[in-house]
């Protein structure tokens, strides 16, 4: 098990990757089990907070998680020391991607379905690339302003989409707004981590985020922690705490922080696309959830707009 947390392949430059060599392949690979991942546990999140209190939730599930990749770090004798330096960077990346994130996706969850989360949620790239044009890093060209607006058209359509009814409720709109927040957030934290990356293996990058974005959270969570009836917890709850925990957390993030240290930020978020489908058909079947036209214009809106801006 250990050797799956190990870096996937030596340092190359993004030039040097190849879909035909073996380490590329199952970096890929990987990506792909990712968005799966990640799309499934849109629903298993939803399912899992009826019984938990969001935030006790995530911050249970994330400091199991980061005991889980430390401890997988002493198995494979990776050292655990960071630098004082980055001691900073490491805790402004737990507050992005734990604490800020999740307060947002949760709450966020919690008002909206699995589905719009997942739609919302796929903007990410699309963020991404305003932020990097923004910082000088890409220009801001016709193609990525025509990105934009089929994207913002898809989000628009889908905040309207809430049971076939036009007319949203302000709680269903709140919450797709909380999850457009958490998006941009999520942008934000893939692209703080790649410096990080440059000196410490994903496993260490991701743990020390989840412990310190846990720590950050904790506060804000004691009430929900202390008010808590664990006994009354069901156990498909605590099954779903296993999977957002281990699974979703502990494995698919490590595999997302490698596929930003060997192929960088842009090309691993490509994989999001890849979500929505799968948060979509999982949510109608485990949820029951209703998909409808115009949600499934809107996402298609969303994936176009954030295609044309990803495309070469």
């Amino acid at each position: 098990m250990n050797a799956a947390f190990r870096e996937v392949m030596p340092r190359r430059t993004t030039a040097s990757l190849a879909f035909s060599s073996p380490e590329s392949a199952m970096l890929n690979i990987r990506l792909m089990f990712v968005a799966l991942v990640w799309g499934v546990n849109f629903s298993v999140v939803k399912f899992a907070i009826a019984d938990f209190h969001p935030l006790g939730f995530t911050v249970v599930r994330f400091a199991l998680a980061a005991l889980f990749l430390i401890v997988v770090m002493l198995a494979d004798q990776v050292p655990l020391a960071i630098e004082r330096q980055d001691r900073f960077s490491i805790i402004r990346l737990g507050f992005l991607g734990i604490t800020l994130y999740n307060i947002l996706f949760m709450y966020g969850l919690k008002l909206t379905t699995a589905a719009d989360s997942a739609l919302l949620i796929s903007l990410s790239p699309l963020f991404g690339a305003l932020i990097s044009a923004a910082t000088g890093k890409e220009r801001l060209t016709v193609r990525i302003g025509a990105g934009l607006a089929l994207a913002t058209a898809g989000v628009v359509l889908v905040i309207g989409s809430h049971h076939g009814d036009p007319n949203a409720s302000s709680s269903d709109v709140a919450g797709d707004l909380l999850t457009l927040c958490a998006t941009l957030t999520w942008a934000l934290y893939t692209i703080s981590a790649k410096p990080l990356l440059e000196k410490y293996s994903a496993v260490k990058v991701t743990a020390y985020s989840f412990a310190s974005g846990s720590l950050l959270l904790l506060p804000m969570s004691v009430n929900g922690l202390m008010s808590e009836r664990w006994s009354s917890v069901s156990a498909l709850s605590w099954t779903a705490m296993a999977f957002a925990s281990f699974i979703a957390a502990g494995v698919a993030y490590v595999f997302w922080y490698q596929g930003v240290k060997d192929i960088g930020i842009t090309r691993t978020m490509v994989y999001h696309y890849l979500m929505p489908f799968a948060a979509l058909l999982f949510a109608a079947v485990a949820l029951g959830e209703q998909i409808t036209l115009l949600q499934c214009i809107g996402g298609a809106g969303i994936l176009s707009g954030v295609y044309l801006v990803q495309k070469k």
